[in-house]
Protein backbone atom coordinates (compact mmCIF):
# COMPACT_ATOMS: atom_id res chain seq x y z
CA UNK A 1 0.00 0.00 0.00
CA UNK A 2 1.41 3.12 -0.87
CA UNK A 3 1.69 5.80 2.31
CA UNK A 4 0.33 9.04 0.42
CA UNK A 5 -3.25 7.95 0.14
CA UNK A 6 -5.43 5.77 1.94
CA UNK A 7 -6.48 2.40 0.05
CA UNK A 8 -9.53 2.40 -2.44
CA UNK A 9 -11.07 -0.25 -0.62
CA UNK A 10 -10.75 -2.07 2.73
CA UNK A 11 -11.54 -5.66 3.71
CA UNK A 12 -11.40 -6.60 7.55
CA UNK A 13 -12.49 -10.11 8.56
CA UNK A 14 -14.68 -10.48 5.86
CA UNK A 15 -16.68 -13.82 6.51
CA UNK A 16 -19.04 -15.80 4.18
CA UNK A 17 -20.78 -18.73 5.57
CA UNK A 18 -23.10 -20.94 4.07
CA UNK A 19 -25.69 -23.11 6.91
CA UNK A 20 -26.21 -26.62 5.76
CA UNK A 21 -28.84 -27.63 8.87
CA UNK A 22 -27.89 -29.63 11.41
CA UNK A 23 -25.20 -27.68 12.72
CA UNK A 24 -23.03 -28.10 9.39
CA UNK A 25 -21.83 -24.92 7.94
CA UNK A 26 -20.37 -24.07 5.13
CA UNK A 27 -16.76 -21.72 6.09
CA UNK A 28 -16.10 -20.34 2.06
CA UNK A 29 -14.45 -17.20 3.32
CA UNK A 30 -13.23 -17.33 7.00
CA UNK A 31 -12.56 -13.68 8.55
CA UNK A 32 -10.13 -12.51 5.69
CA UNK A 33 -8.55 -8.78 5.70
CA UNK A 34 -7.03 -7.10 2.80
CA UNK A 35 -6.70 -3.53 1.20
CA UNK A 36 -6.08 -2.61 -1.99
CA UNK A 37 -4.91 0.64 -4.02
CA UNK A 38 -6.45 2.64 -6.50
CA UNK A 39 -5.14 1.35 -9.42
CA UNK A 40 -3.68 -1.18 -7.95
CA UNK A 41 -4.27 -5.38 -9.61
CA UNK A 42 -4.27 -7.81 -7.07
CA UNK A 43 -4.08 -11.05 -7.93
CA UNK A 44 -6.09 -13.84 -6.15
CA UNK A 45 -4.64 -17.72 -6.52
CA UNK A 46 -5.32 -20.74 -4.97
CA UNK A 47 -7.04 -24.21 -5.81
CA UNK A 48 -10.55 -24.82 -6.57
CA UNK A 49 -12.50 -24.34 -3.85
CA UNK A 50 -10.77 -22.07 -2.08
CA UNK A 51 -13.01 -19.79 -1.47
CA UNK A 52 -12.03 -17.15 -4.60
CA UNK A 53 -14.81 -16.63 -6.65
CA UNK A 54 -17.09 -16.83 -3.26
CA UNK A 55 -14.71 -13.69 -1.39
CA UNK A 56 -14.89 -11.54 -5.09
CA UNK A 57 -19.09 -11.72 -4.86
CA UNK A 58 -19.04 -10.84 -1.82
CA UNK A 59 -16.89 -7.98 -2.30
CA UNK A 60 -19.21 -6.78 -4.49
CA UNK A 61 -22.45 -7.13 -2.50
CA UNK A 62 -23.19 -10.56 -5.10
CA UNK A 63 -23.28 -12.64 -1.82
CA UNK A 64 -24.59 -11.39 1.80
CA UNK A 65 -21.55 -10.76 3.87
CA UNK A 66 -21.86 -13.56 6.70
CA UNK A 67 -19.39 -11.02 9.13
CA UNK A 68 -16.37 -8.41 8.94
CA UNK A 69 -16.63 -5.57 6.98
CA UNK A 70 -15.59 -4.09 3.26
CA UNK A 71 -15.04 -0.23 3.13
CA UNK A 72 -14.62 1.95 -0.18
CA UNK A 73 -13.44 4.90 -0.17
CA UNK A 74 -14.20 5.20 3.85
CA UNK A 75 -17.67 4.45 3.05
CA UNK A 76 -18.88 0.78 4.89
CA UNK A 77 -21.00 -0.84 2.69
CA UNK A 78 -23.83 -2.62 3.51
CA UNK A 79 -23.75 -6.69 4.98
CA UNK A 80 -26.51 -7.44 2.72
CA UNK A 81 -27.27 -5.08 -0.80
CA UNK A 82 -31.23 -3.63 -1.35
CA UNK A 83 -32.00 -3.03 -5.09
CA UNK A 84 -31.06 0.75 -4.54
CA UNK A 85 -27.82 -0.06 -3.45
CA UNK A 86 -27.07 -2.42 -6.47
CA UNK A 87 -28.42 1.02 -8.51
CA UNK A 88 -25.98 3.31 -6.91
CA UNK A 89 -23.07 1.31 -7.10
CA UNK A 90 -23.46 0.01 -10.50
CA UNK A 91 -21.19 2.81 -11.72
CA UNK A 92 -18.44 2.20 -8.86
CA UNK A 93 -18.06 -1.64 -9.03
CA UNK A 94 -18.70 -4.14 -11.61
CA UNK A 95 -17.55 -7.93 -11.82
CA UNK A 96 -16.32 -9.87 -15.28
CA UNK A 97 -17.36 -13.51 -15.11
CA UNK A 98 -16.03 -16.39 -15.41
CA UNK A 99 -17.88 -18.75 -18.07
CA UNK A 100 -18.93 -16.53 -21.02
CA UNK A 101 -21.42 -19.02 -22.03
CA UNK A 102 -23.76 -19.12 -19.17
CA UNK A 103 -22.73 -15.20 -18.09
CA UNK A 104 -24.86 -13.73 -21.38
CA UNK A 105 -28.63 -14.06 -21.65
CA UNK A 106 -28.88 -16.00 -24.73
CA UNK A 107 -32.99 -14.59 -25.51
CA UNK A 108 -30.80 -10.99 -25.70
CA UNK A 109 -28.87 -9.49 -28.19
CA UNK A 110 -25.31 -8.18 -27.92
CA UNK A 111 -26.19 -4.38 -28.22
CA UNK A 112 -28.90 -5.37 -25.81
CA UNK A 113 -26.81 -6.83 -23.21
CA UNK A 114 -23.42 -4.57 -23.17
CA UNK A 115 -26.27 -1.49 -23.03
CA UNK A 116 -28.54 -2.78 -20.19
CA UNK A 117 -26.28 -1.44 -17.46
CA UNK A 118 -26.66 2.27 -19.31
CA UNK A 119 -30.71 1.69 -20.18
CA UNK A 120 -31.05 1.00 -16.30
CA UNK A 121 -28.79 3.25 -14.50
CA UNK A 122 -28.25 6.55 -16.49
CA UNK A 123 -30.44 8.76 -18.30
CA UNK A 124 -28.80 7.89 -21.66
CA UNK A 125 -31.15 8.09 -25.04
CA UNK A 126 -31.67 4.84 -27.08
CA UNK A 127 -29.37 6.34 -29.85
CA UNK A 128 -26.40 7.67 -27.37
CA UNK A 129 -26.45 3.96 -25.73
CA UNK A 130 -26.35 3.09 -29.29
CA UNK A 131 -23.09 4.34 -30.02
CA UNK A 132 -21.55 3.71 -26.56
CA UNK A 133 -21.91 0.08 -27.39
CA UNK A 134 -20.90 0.66 -30.73
CA UNK A 135 -17.86 2.20 -29.19
CA UNK A 136 -17.37 -0.18 -26.54
CA UNK A 137 -17.70 -3.37 -29.45
CA UNK A 138 -14.73 -1.74 -31.21
CA UNK A 139 -12.39 -1.02 -27.72
CA UNK A 140 -12.79 -4.31 -27.08
CA UNK A 141 -11.79 -5.32 -30.80
CA UNK A 142 -15.11 -6.33 -32.11
CA UNK A 143 -17.08 -4.93 -35.10
CA UNK A 144 -20.31 -2.92 -34.08
CA UNK A 145 -21.74 -4.68 -36.52
CA UNK A 146 -22.04 -7.19 -33.71
CA UNK A 147 -24.68 -5.41 -32.28
CA UNK A 148 -28.03 -7.22 -33.44
CA UNK A 149 -26.18 -10.87 -33.37
CA UNK A 150 -26.67 -13.30 -30.43
CA UNK A 151 -24.44 -14.88 -27.95
CA UNK A 152 -24.46 -18.40 -29.47
CA UNK A 153 -23.30 -17.26 -32.80
CA UNK A 154 -19.83 -15.83 -31.06
CA UNK A 155 -16.67 -18.03 -29.79
CA UNK A 156 -15.41 -18.12 -25.99
CA UNK A 157 -13.00 -15.47 -26.28
CA UNK A 158 -15.43 -13.41 -28.14
CA UNK A 159 -18.01 -14.11 -25.80
CA UNK A 160 -15.29 -13.34 -22.90
CA UNK A 161 -15.10 -9.60 -24.53
CA UNK A 162 -18.41 -9.43 -24.79
CA UNK A 163 -18.95 -9.92 -21.08
CA UNK A 164 -16.04 -7.20 -20.45
CA UNK A 165 -17.38 -4.45 -22.82
CA UNK A 166 -20.27 -4.89 -20.85
CA UNK A 167 -19.22 -4.49 -17.43
CA UNK A 168 -16.59 -1.48 -18.37
CA UNK A 169 -19.15 0.76 -20.42
CA UNK A 170 -20.16 1.79 -16.97
CA UNK A 171 -16.73 2.69 -16.32
CA UNK A 172 -16.46 1.41 -12.70
CA UNK A 173 -13.23 2.06 -10.84
CA UNK A 174 -13.00 -1.32 -9.38
CA UNK A 175 -13.63 -4.44 -11.48
CA UNK A 176 -13.43 -8.12 -9.82
CA UNK A 177 -11.83 -10.06 -12.51
CA UNK A 178 -13.40 -13.81 -11.68
CA UNK A 179 -10.83 -15.83 -13.41
CA UNK A 180 -12.03 -14.33 -16.90
CA UNK A 181 -9.49 -16.42 -18.76
CA UNK A 182 -10.09 -19.88 -17.19
CA UNK A 183 -13.25 -20.93 -19.94
CA UNK A 184 -10.92 -19.80 -22.99
CA UNK A 185 -8.55 -22.24 -25.01
CA UNK A 186 -5.17 -21.05 -24.42
CA UNK A 187 -3.82 -19.17 -27.94
CA UNK A 188 -7.21 -16.79 -26.93
CA UNK A 189 -5.85 -16.15 -22.83
CA UNK A 190 -3.04 -13.98 -23.36
CA UNK A 191 -5.46 -12.27 -26.16
CA UNK A 192 -8.02 -11.39 -23.26
CA UNK A 193 -5.56 -10.54 -20.52
CA UNK A 194 -3.61 -8.18 -22.96
CA UNK A 195 -6.66 -6.49 -23.31
CA UNK A 196 -7.89 -6.30 -20.11
CA UNK A 197 -4.24 -4.90 -19.09
CA UNK A 198 -5.23 -1.89 -21.93
CA UNK A 199 -7.92 -1.31 -20.62
CA UNK A 200 -6.80 -1.07 -16.85
CA UNK A 201 -4.27 1.30 -18.42
CA UNK A 202 -6.12 3.57 -20.42
CA UNK A 203 -9.09 3.89 -17.63
CA UNK A 204 -7.06 3.82 -14.63
CA UNK A 205 -8.99 1.02 -13.45
CA UNK A 206 -8.60 -1.39 -10.03
CA UNK A 207 -8.76 -4.99 -10.61
CA UNK A 208 -9.05 -8.07 -8.45
CA UNK A 209 -7.70 -10.86 -10.54
CA UNK A 210 -8.99 -14.17 -10.02
CA UNK A 211 -7.12 -17.00 -11.48
CA UNK A 212 -5.75 -20.35 -11.37
CA UNK A 213 -2.64 -19.48 -13.76
CA UNK A 214 -0.02 -18.34 -10.98
CA UNK A 215 2.31 -17.55 -13.98
CA UNK A 216 -0.46 -15.24 -15.51
CA UNK A 217 -1.34 -13.66 -12.73
CA UNK A 218 2.36 -12.94 -11.47
CA UNK A 219 2.22 -11.10 -15.12
CA UNK A 220 -0.93 -9.02 -14.28
CA UNK A 221 -0.55 -8.30 -10.94
CA UNK A 222 0.82 -5.81 -8.37
CA UNK A 223 0.42 -7.74 -5.53
CA UNK A 224 -0.64 -11.69 -5.46
CA UNK A 225 -2.79 -13.04 -2.39
CA UNK A 226 -2.64 -16.99 -2.08
CA UNK A 227 -6.06 -18.35 -0.41
CA UNK A 228 -6.55 -21.95 0.82
CA UNK A 229 -9.73 -23.07 1.92
CA UNK A 230 -11.55 -19.72 2.52
CA UNK A 231 -8.17 -18.23 4.13
CA UNK A 232 -5.28 -15.67 3.02
CA UNK A 233 -1.96 -17.77 3.40
CA UNK A 234 0.38 -15.53 1.92
CA UNK A 235 0.21 -11.71 0.40
CA UNK A 236 3.11 -9.69 -0.82
CA UNK A 237 4.38 -8.31 -4.44
CA UNK A 238 3.44 -10.02 -7.10
CA UNK A 239 7.37 -10.99 -8.42
CA UNK A 240 8.27 -11.60 -4.93
CA UNK A 241 5.84 -14.27 -3.91
CA UNK A 242 6.08 -15.86 -6.95
CA UNK A 243 9.81 -16.24 -7.29
CA UNK A 244 10.49 -16.39 -3.84
CA UNK A 245 7.20 -17.98 -1.76
CA UNK A 246 7.25 -18.46 1.85
CA UNK A 247 4.31 -20.28 3.18
CA UNK A 248 4.02 -24.22 2.12
CA UNK A 249 1.45 -24.38 0.37
CA UNK A 250 2.38 -21.23 -1.46
CA UNK A 251 5.86 -23.10 -2.79
CA UNK A 252 3.77 -26.14 -3.50
CA UNK A 253 1.22 -24.63 -5.40
CA UNK A 254 3.96 -22.38 -7.49
CA UNK A 255 6.01 -25.78 -8.31
CA UNK A 256 3.27 -27.34 -9.22
CA UNK A 257 2.65 -24.19 -11.92
CA UNK A 258 6.17 -24.29 -13.31
CA UNK A 259 7.95 -21.77 -15.75
CA UNK A 260 11.37 -21.05 -16.71
CA UNK A 261 13.67 -20.09 -15.18
CA UNK A 262 15.14 -16.47 -16.09
CA UNK A 263 17.99 -16.71 -14.11
CA UNK A 264 19.22 -20.57 -14.94
CA UNK A 265 17.11 -20.84 -17.90
CA UNK A 266 15.93 -24.23 -16.94
CA UNK A 267 12.53 -24.75 -16.15
CA UNK A 268 11.91 -25.45 -12.18
CA UNK A 269 11.19 -28.54 -10.97
CA UNK A 270 7.47 -29.44 -10.75
CA UNK A 271 5.69 -30.69 -7.70
CA UNK A 272 2.17 -31.36 -6.71
CA UNK A 273 -0.40 -31.09 -3.37
CA UNK A 274 -0.76 -34.43 -2.02
CA UNK A 275 -4.36 -35.18 -1.51
CA UNK A 276 -7.70 -32.76 -2.26
CA UNK A 277 -8.16 -29.81 -0.68
CA UNK A 278 -10.49 -30.40 2.72
CA UNK A 279 -14.25 -29.67 3.18
CA UNK A 280 -15.10 -26.41 4.51
CA UNK A 281 -17.21 -27.71 6.54
CA UNK A 282 -17.23 -26.72 10.42
CA UNK A 283 -13.16 -26.02 10.13
CA UNK A 284 -11.84 -27.12 13.15
CA UNK A 285 -8.76 -25.51 15.21
CA UNK A 286 -4.85 -25.35 13.80
CA UNK A 287 -3.36 -24.37 10.66
CA UNK A 288 -5.77 -25.06 7.18
CA UNK A 289 -3.15 -26.43 5.64
CA UNK A 290 -1.84 -29.04 8.23
CA UNK A 291 -3.03 -31.89 6.88
CA UNK A 292 -1.45 -31.45 3.64
CA UNK A 293 2.18 -29.83 4.72
CA UNK A 294 5.22 -31.08 4.65
CA UNK A 295 6.61 -29.51 7.67
CA UNK A 296 3.59 -29.87 9.89
CA UNK A 297 4.15 -29.25 13.58
CA UNK A 298 2.53 -30.31 16.64
CA UNK A 299 1.44 -26.24 16.90
CA UNK A 300 -0.10 -26.33 13.45
CA UNK A 301 -2.87 -28.73 14.26
CA UNK A 302 -4.12 -27.02 17.69
CA UNK A 303 -3.25 -22.92 16.73
CA UNK A 304 -4.36 -20.87 13.79
CA UNK A 305 -1.66 -19.07 12.36
CA UNK A 306 -2.35 -15.24 11.70
CA UNK A 307 -1.31 -13.46 8.70
CA UNK A 308 1.37 -11.38 10.09
CA UNK A 309 4.28 -8.95 8.20
CA UNK A 310 7.87 -10.68 7.94
CA UNK A 311 10.39 -9.13 10.02
CA UNK A 312 12.70 -8.52 7.17
CA UNK A 313 9.75 -8.12 4.52
CA UNK A 314 7.01 -6.02 6.09
CA UNK A 315 5.69 -5.53 3.11
CA UNK A 316 4.88 -9.55 2.59
CA UNK A 317 2.51 -11.53 5.28
CA UNK A 318 2.45 -15.13 5.75
CA UNK A 319 0.15 -17.51 8.05
CA UNK A 320 2.57 -19.81 9.15
CA UNK A 321 3.97 -20.94 12.59
CA UNK A 322 7.27 -21.41 10.54
CA UNK A 323 8.15 -17.43 10.74
CA UNK A 324 6.87 -17.23 14.49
Amino acid sequence: MNDTQAPLLVVDRMTKHFPLGKGRTVHAVDGVSLTIDEREIVGLVGESGSGKSTFGKALIGLHEKTGGRVSYRGEVLPQSYAPSDFRRLATTMQMIFQDPYSSLNPRMTVGEIIGEGLRLHSRLSASDVRDRVADWLKRVGLSPDYMSRYPHEFSGGQRQRIGIARALIMEPEFVVCDEPISALDVSVQAQVVNLLEELQQGMGLTLLFIAHDLSMVRHVSDRMAVMYLGALAEIGPAHDVFFDPKHPYTQILIASNPEPDPASERERRSASISGEIPSPVNIGPGCRFAGRCPHVMDTCRSTTPLLTPLADAPDRQVACHLYR
